[in-house]
């Protein structure tokens, strides 16, 4: 069984209604559902304009706070002679690109659905979330090589007071923009933006490293600390890339939620059974697509319960889920009892 055609789901498409879904109720958006098929469409998620101009706004204060970050950690490095402080600039450079892929992202994911788009295109965010990952997967092939070729053939540093400057100034505005982006992302629930901060969490701790690093080299005059750094810059970075590719990759092949999420869904469905409201509930899926968690679930009511009953109980039924989800699409078909296989 299934649900109206995707044409006649999709905003604007001037599709006819499903003949099988019956009508909601006065001024309910969308059709309703019909036993064994319907599709019932959640209500409009609270001001998601204000959302999405949110996660715009942060993508691009994070691609302006990058390019800060690498014109002067570049100067820094180059006028100190430090390849650990130019190995960092070369990662805010690759910040800059990505922050601003993700603003352009975002800007796409929160477009109205369409008639070739008819799940909306919140996985552009997904796929700029994997994206990120591999740019920033060879930015750190670049920061490995360049660091042992500086531990091969290490240089002495200058300028202290420029190189520690710019790299504890670094640390701090970082950690001011994770920040930012740490609240943007629990508001918004944009994946592009959660990426953005899990990056910059981890430049956090790559400069201070270099900052300690680079603060040794000079009371020591060890030089070949720089070179070690730059390769720790790297592998971190590599890291780094590692967790955004597979964020990216998980939404992309319609992953499920996670079972903490897909167990607070059953519970809301369970407690209505044990009011007596459904007589049982199957064949419930979930999949993550960007910022938005679609679900589907079968739930089961008596064969002999008036059609506007049941719409009623279906009704009841996705906006308990949406109690536990807020911002979940739901789609709940209605069977007589049970009549597949869990």
């Amino acid at each position: 069984m299934s649900g109206p055609s995707p044409a006649a789901r999709a905003a604007g498409s001037g599709a006819l209604p499903d003949p099988g879904v019956a009508p909601g109720p006065a001024g309910a958006p969308g059709p309703g559902v019909a036993p064994g098929a319907g599709a019932l469409p959640g209500p409009a998620r609270p001001d998601p304009a204000a959302r999405a101009r949110a996660a715009l706004r942060a993508g691009r204060i994070a691609a302006l706070t990058a390019g800060g970050l690498a014109l002067g950690k570049l100067i820094a490095g180059q006028l100190g002679h430090s390849m650990a402080v130019t190995a960092s600039a070369v990662d805010s450079l690759t910040d800059l690109f990505a922050s601003s892929a993700n603003a352009l992202a975002i800007q796409l994911a929160h477009a109205a659905p369409d008639r070739s788009h008819p799940f909306g295109h919140a996985k552009i965010e997904t796929l700029a979330t994997a994206g990120q990952g591999l740019l920033i997967g060879g930015s750190g092939v670049y920061l490995l090589i360049e660091g042992i070729r500086r531990l091969l053939a290490p240089e002495p540093l200058r300028l202290a007071a420029v190189t520690l400057g710019a790299m504890a100034a670094a640390a701090l505005i970082t950690a001011a923009l994770v920040a930012y982006l740490g609240r943007v992302a629990a508001r918004t629930g944009s994946s592009a933006i959660q990426a953005d901060a899990v990056h910059y969490r981890t430049d956090i701790a790559a400069n201070v490293a270099i900052l300690l690093g680079v603060a040794v080299t000079y009371a020591t005059g060890f030089s070949r600390v720089d070179g070690l750094l730059s390769i720790a810059v790297a592998v971190y970075v590599l890291t780094s890339a590692g967790t955004l590719l597979r964020l990216g990759v998980r939404d992309l092949i319609d992953t499920s939620a996670p079972d903490e999420r897909v167990g607070a869904i059953e519970a809301a469905l369970d407690a209505m059974r044990a009011r007596g409201e459904l007589l049982g509930h199957h064949g419930l899926r979930t999949r993550l697509a960007g910022r938005t968690l679609f679900v589907d679930v079968h739930i089961e009511l008596p064969g002999d319960l008036p059609l506007a009953r049941a719409h009623a109980t279906g009704d009841r039924a996705r906006d308990a889920i949406l109690a536990a989800e807020p911002d979940a699409e739901v789609l709940v078909h209605i069977d007589v009892e049970r009549d597949e296989p869990a």
